[in-house]
């Protein structure tokens, strides 16, 4: 039992700080975009634009890098599992930041902080043991 308690505990150590790398990646590219674009369009298709890019992006990182760890699964059942992850993600970010806000209305920042850690770590647990449970064992 010990044994398989390191085993995991092993995995989590390596798997948590890719997972915050390729989510760092991931918005840093959603940005990029978001800024690239706002220019040509108006803010909410640049920000959906930056949306898919992180999100492609970070699906290949944490499915190539994060969770490889063996027999590929069929990409688009995972990939439709990683959407619904990333579109669970967001709607609990915009539902904790209503919240959160009517309680502390001036710091925002420490709000949204708040919730991407909160809700970092539970989609870190869903991608792990759901979207991406073929590679992961």
């Amino acid at each position: 039992m010990l044994r398989f308690l390191e085993s995991i505990q092993r995995q989590h150590s390596i798997q948590l700080p890719r997972y915050l790398i390729v989510g760092g990646l991931a918005t840093a590219s959603h940005y990029c975009m978001f800024l690239l674009l706002i220019n040509f369009v108006a803010p909410l298709p640049a920000s959906l634009a930056g949306a898919v890019a992180g999100t492609l992006i970070s699906y290949q990182g944490n499915k190539r890098w994060t969770f490889a760890q063996g027999a590929q699964a069929p990409w688009h059942g995972q990939m439709l599992r990683f959407c619904l992850t990333a579109f669970a993600y967001n709607l609990g970010n915009a539902l904790m930041m209503l919240l959160l806000l009517d309680r502390w209305p001036q710091s925002p920042l420490l709000v949204q902080m708040f919730s991407t850690a909160s809700l970092t770590l539970v989609s870190y647990w869903i991608n792990r043991t759901w979207t991406f449970k073929h590679e992961t064992f």
